[in-house]
């Protein structure tokens, strides 16, 4: 009894010790914290019979001696739960086989070091749940209208988790993308480098490991097509095809990944193994075709050392009129056609068959078919009433290389296996002139998806709801689009419809319209509104006439005209006197060498008086010269007539001086005794030849015609000679045609 007691004490002292240690252990650590292990996983990748995977990362006091415990607390559907403990692992990775795992219970498991009181948080799964998806590995991606488009898995279901950065730089960005969605935000001139991640959606799994990285180089701008020209070639059945797009802008990346290039690939549609496509290098913007005119499909590629981009561009089937009913077509039945062309050609020709229904204005081709019949062809199909379908047939040399280039177009027909009626009736109606007895009328043709068969034309329909029997209907052809009615009542409402027939009857009509017609009342203010409008045009023309005059009124009185010299007398003096006889020889040197000797002189003295005259003329002075004209006659009478000597405004002092300039010696006539005379009596004649003549311009200037002036007798007195008061001085002025006795 004595020695039971000291063993029962000192078992209850190393329990108490155990107990108090454990707790000291539990309230020291912390579960899922850095010092110890944490970020525990637990997964099957492929199939779970290949084991059940756990992984963790190791803390921060861990050495290479540190052991770890795997514990599993599974809650089992039969209500028991087992415990299941994996001691000394020695790594942060453990497989558990298949044979230990309970794959569709609950399962509890955590990790913990041994005798260092450090464990991670528990995670609670189903084994057979507990799916970790394989890396994403061999990924496709291309730049998108909506950014980054990563080509994923073909099964739906998976969440993605991109994290990426800019190339050459640090900082990263973590995205979640669902299966369709793309990456946005990004800068598309710029390069990339990213990996990624994934997990299924549907069931409790975990991420899988990252991917590799993948660079993704910039964006090449698809080429953006601006003009697309098509028009007929100069060979009957082919059309020209001008095709320009912009070119991208790379001069940034150009140097890293070289010049952008461009590729252009053209196939025959519908794509088959018959159409087999061109390709050509198109590095200047623009491309050239010459075709059929079947339907085409071009392909711009944009490329370089780094990424490509593509545009392509729809070439539809082109209609020219010369090629159509070229080819006849006869129907079997709802589901086959019949056509048939005359050919020429020998065997080394391949015919082509293309046909599809026409939607609106546009041709869509779906059957394309190569025949080895030189002749004809049988089209079967499924061909729905009402639909128009055009028929294209083509030929093209057995052995061909390119049938882009080397096809031609023979005929083109349009076929309906049954024809219907029009579906509506023709849109904007109008009336665009209305008279008393006729109306004008415009519409648009009815589309020919619409007919619904082979248009025929159109029928008019007009009515007036006050006049009984006043309904009408005018039937045109299907290319016309106005009409005029005539023989309509005047003052008169009518309303107008029409409708388009084919050879199943008449269609829906259009909208009514409702017009009235004139009365006389609107001739009359039509007539009224001619004559103000004429009256307005003569009133206009009236007023510019009259200011027209009185500008050239006020100019005349204002801004006179300046005359014109060549119309002054002196001019016609110098013309009359130098056509005067000539003289003696022997005389006309006298009076040659006497004037050449005073003609300084004299020219000095008129200047002299032509200043005095123009100062007496200037401050209106009247002066009463004397005559000293002496009254003496010739030796010889002068049988010729007073002849009157005018002068203007123009003769002055300056005309003076080139009349005597001009005067030849011999124009002068003295009589035959003059030569007595000696050097002063000569020099007295010039003297008051000077004179006479300056003084007779002065008082043709300055005299007035007011009764009683004194310029006014010396004026008439000096222009009227008497002949014969005629002397040997007055002799020598040039005052006409002078005559001596013989």
């Amino acid at each position: 009894m004595d020695r039971v007691v000291p063993l029962v004490l000192l078992a209850s002292l190393l329990i108490t010790g155990y107990s108090q240690s454990m707790r000291n252990c539990e309230h020291g650590s912390v579960p899922g914290s850095e010092d110890g292990p944490h970020d525990l996983q637990c997964y099957f990748t492929g199939t779970i019979s290949d084991g059940f995977n756990c992984s963790w990362t190791t803390g921060t006091h861990h050495t290479n001696a540190t052991l770890y415990k795997l514990n599993i607390h599974w809650k089992r559907t039969s209500g028991i739960n087992t415990p299941t403990t994996i001691d000394n692992i020695t790594g942060v990775f453990y497989t558990i086989p298949r044979k230990q795992l309970y794959i569709s219970d609950n399962a509890t498991i955590w990790v913990e070091t041994m005798n260092m009181c450090q464990k991670s948080k528990s995670i609670t799964l189903i084994p057979a749940k507990s799916e970790r998806p394989e890396a994403p590995s061999n990924l496709k991606y291309s730049w998108q209208s909506g950014g980054l488009l990563l080509e994923r898995k073909a099964s739906k279901g998976y969440l993605y988790q991109i994290l990426i950065t800019k190339a050459e730089t640090t900082e990263w960005q973590c995205f979640n993308l669902t299966d369709s969605e793309a990456l946005r935000g990004l800068e598309r001139q710029s390069a990339y480098d990213f990996r990624v991640r994934c997990k299924i959606m549907a069931t409790s799994s975990i991420w899988s490991a990252w991917s590799k990285m993948y660079h993704v180089p910039p964006d090449l701008n698809k080429p953006e097509i601006y003009l697309l020209v098509t028009k007929p070639s100069l060979e009957t059945g082919k059309r020209l095809v001008h095709l320009r797009w912009k070119k991208s802008d790379d001069t940034f990346n150009a140097s890293k990944y070289g010049n952008t290039k461009y590729n252009i690939t053209v196939g025959r549609l519908p794509l088959n193994s018959v159409n087999k496509n061109k390709s050509d290098a198109a590095n200047n913007g623009e491309y050239y075709l010459n075709v059929s005119h079947a339907a085409f499909k071009v392909e711009i590629k944009a490329f370089n050392s780094a990424s490509f981009s593509t545009s392509e561009i729809d070439i539809a089937p082109y209609v020219q009129m010369e090629l159509r009913n070229k080819i006849n077509a006869t129907l079997l039945g709802k589901d086959s056609i019949f056509i048939s062309w005359n050919s020429k050609e020998t065997k080394k020709i391949r015919y082509v068959v293309d046909w599809g229904p026409v939607i609106g204005n546009e041709t869509h081709i779906v059957q394309s078919k190569v025949t080895r019949n030189l002749h004809n062809y049988t089209l079967k199909g499924q061909f729905n009433p009402k639909q128009r379908y055009r028929i294209m047939l083509h030929k093209r040399p057995v052995k061909w290389k390119q049938p882009v280039t080397s096809e031609v177009t023979v005929g083109i027909v349009d076929v309906y296996t049954v024809e219907g009626t029009p579906s509506v009736g023709p849109t904007n109606v109008k009336v665009i002139s209305v008279q008393k007895y006729s109306a004008t009328i415009r519409w648009d043709h009815i589309p020919e998806d619409k007919c619904q068969g082979f248009l025929q034309g159109y029928k008019i329909f007009y009515f007036s709801k006050n006049v009984t029997n006043s309904s009408k209907v005018v039937s045109v052809n299907s290319s016309t689009t106005n009409y005029t009615l005539r023989g309509l009542l005047q003052k008169t409402f009518y309303t107008i419809e029409i409708s388009g027939f084919t050879k199943a009857g008449e269609g829906a009509k259009s909208q009514s319209e409702i017009f009235q017609t004139k009365d006389s009342g609107d001739d009359a203010l039509a007539a009224i509104a001619v004559l103000v409008c004429v009256a307005i045009i003569v009133f206009v023309f009236l007023v510019t006439w009259i200011c027209s005059v009185l500008v050239k009124s006020i100019k005349k009185k204002f801004w006179p005209a300046i005359p014109n010299p060549g119309n002054s007398n002196a001019i016609q003096i110098i013309e009359r006197v130098s056509s005067l006889p000539h003289l003696d020889s022997e005389s006309s040197e006298q009076n040659s060498n006497l004037l050449d000797i005073k003609r300084e002189e004299e020219l000095d003295n008129l200047h002299t008086i032509e200043e005095i005259t123009s100062s007496f003329i200037d401050y209106g002075l009247q002066e009463n010269e004397p005559k000293n004209v002496p009254d003496q006659k010739t030796k010889h009478e002068v049988t010729q007539k007073p002849t009157v000597i005018q002068f203007t405004d123009y003769t002055t002092m300056e005309n003076f001086q080139q009349i005597m300039s001009i005067i030849p010696s011999n124009s002068i006539q003295p009589t035959r005794n003059e030569t007595e005379y000696n050097a002063e009596t000569e020099y007295q004649r010039s003297d008051n030849l000077t004179l006479n003549y300056t003084k007779q311009g002065f008082h043709h200037m300055g005299a007035n015609t007011t009764e009683g002036n004194p310029l006014v007798a010396t004026e008439c007195s000096s222009l009227l000679v008497n002949p014969d008061n005629i002397t040997d001085s007055q002799a020598l002025q040039p005052q006409g045609l002078l005559e001596t006795d013989s």
